[in-house]
């Protein structure tokens, strides 16, 4: 099972670099009384709640956990420090990454997988970064009320849901609707060129003072003029917001020319994510094989980082396609290639192992192994995670719930937290808290409906103690507030119409 990462990695100490004085451009008052920061979160939690119903939405734990601690890193030495951003990750090969309302930002997959360095994925994400703090969206929907930025937000995430253009007469004739309506608010929608030359200054210095190296930004604003180019004519309006123009790669080439860089090693998990994207992003049996294939050969490359990652690859492609003897030969091997420390490898080693298992001494050793891969990253949701699942998959579902409330990787303020909850609940036949855990998730996530029917499930088994039901009956009263609410509310925006 999958699940999200809402808390960043411990952070690498702030690198001494020397980073000329910066003059931005005056965008005018930073906030607007009709959109406050609280309601700018809101909106975009509101956004996030369809976000996540996208079958494109990828809530993959290594990837999103990767993400998560590059965008960390750089909103640690950012003026946006302490707020509250969410890094996740889309499944599309087109180079884009967007941000969002309250500080919610999208990477897509090929945008990941075309970065050459991790200073490249660095850039973009610390220029969306900026879009946040100079706060640009608050400033583009600050003049509308209430209900129409909801309604923005809403179409915005319609229309990403419509890229994948579904298979079905319905699912068309939906995304040719969002497509008009997409046209009509496209000047909205994007930021002025003004806001995309700030955001480029502003993400320049946070990525340099993330320790990144500073060409990253201005490399791969080359790649995505020419993805740009590549895409042209076919991709929604909405996706061509950031259009790159010689001037703004001028203006990073000027910055950069006159700076001292040092060489920057990228991480194990940067080329091991890219490596696990390349198959993430495929869906079929037949696009496994092709990435199976294609990892078999660059294993021909001697370079120990590049090697580690092919290996990886392959095991994460062999595992899609049940090779699961060749998927443990291929993480022991990795794992070989590179002493590095990698929470996302020693988990796949340990997955690996665990379903190659053949007896139940080998299953055990596995689960050892994810214990131990748990131990040494405390606040890994992939090595927690995996330990958990591991127990849940061995029949030990009370311990796997003693190490789920123990551990800090894992909050509950994830859907994942309660999502491993109630898998274990399930499994122990306790019916009460099973709904009760499920509820909590549904609510996370935004589903209030589906988290008030299974607080309703939690009532009518009332096979907990007195202290269960009790928050089941207050959480009840709590969601039917909110379900009435936002009955409410769609009844009113349909009333103005």
């Amino acid at each position: 099972m999958s699940f999200v990462l809402a808390a960043p990695l411990a952070l690498p100490a702030r690198a001494q670099s020397s980073i000329p004085t910066v003059d931005l451009p005056a965008l005018g008052d930073a906030g607007s009384e009709e959109l406050s920061p609280a309601l700018e979160r809101k909106i975009g939690e509101q956004i996030m709640a369809q976000v996540r119903r996208d079958p494109d939405y990828l809530s993959d734990p290594e990837a999103t956990e990767y993400i998560n601690y590059v965008g960390y890193r750089l909103v640690s030495v950012s003026s946006a420090r302490s707020q509250d951003f969410t890094f996740f990750m889309v499944r599309d090969p087109m180079l884009n990454a967007f941000a969002m309302p309250g500080g919610f930002i999208g990477v897509h997959s090929g945008l990941v997988i075309a970065a050459q360095t991790e200073s490249e994925l660095a850039g973009v994400l610390a220029h969306e970064i900026a879009h946040v703090s100079q706060r640009h969206i608050a400033r583009m929907l600050g003049q509308q009320k209430e209900s129409m930025a909801i309604q923005i937000g809403a179409l915005l995430l319609a229309i990403l849901a419509a890229r994948a253009g579904g298979n079905s007469s319905g699912d068309l004739a939906q995304a040719a609707i969002l497509g008009g309506q997409a046209a009509a608010l496209q000047q909205q929608l994007n930021f002025s060129r003004d806001a995309e030359r700030e955001s480029d200054r502003v993400g320049f210095v946070t990525l340099v003072n993330g320790g990144f190296d500073g060409r990253g930004m201005e490399q791969f604003f080359g790649r995505l003029q020419q993805g740009s180019r590549l895409y042209e004519g076919t991709a929604p309006a909405y996706l061509r917001t950031h259009p790159m123009t010689v001037e703004r790669i001028s203006d990073m080439q000027n910055r950069t020319r006159g700076m001292t860089f040092r060489q920057r090693v990228d991480s194990i998990d940067f080329h091991l994510v890219r490596a696990r994207l390349r198959v993430l992003q495929e869906t079929s049996v037949q696009g496994w094989r092709d990435q199976l294939d294609y990892f078999n050969n660059v294993l021909k490359s001697r370079s120990a980082a590049v090697e580690a990652a092919a290996l990886y690859g392959a095991s994460i492609a062999a595992l899609k396609l049940n090779l699961n003897a060749l998927a443990y030969e291929h993480a022991l091997a990795a794992r070989r290639a590179t002493p590095a420390s990698s929470a996302i490898l020693d988990k796949l080693v340990a997955e690996t192992r665990f379903v190659a298992a053949t007896t139940d001494e080998q299953r055990t050793d596995a689960v050892n192994a994810a214990r131990e891969a748990a131990a040494r990253y405390p606040l890994s949701t992939v090595a927690v995670g995996n330990y958990i699942d591991l127990l849940n998959r061995s029949n030990q579902h009370q311990q796997a719930i003693e190490v789920l409330r123990a551990q800090n990787a894992i909050t509950r303020t994830q859907p994942g937290y309660f999502a491993l909850l109630g898998r274990s609940y399930e499994a122990l036949g306790r019916k009460t808290l099973h709904h009760q855990a499920i509820g909590e998730m549904y609510a996370l996530m935004g589903f209030k409906s589906a988290a008030l029917q299974q607080m309703e499930l939690a009532r009518r088994v009332n096979d907990g103690d007195f202290y269960a039901m009790s928050e089941v009956d207050a959480r009840i009263r709590e969601l039917q507030a909110d379900v009435k609410a936002e009955k409410e509310m769609r009844e009113a925006r349909g009333g103005r119409q």
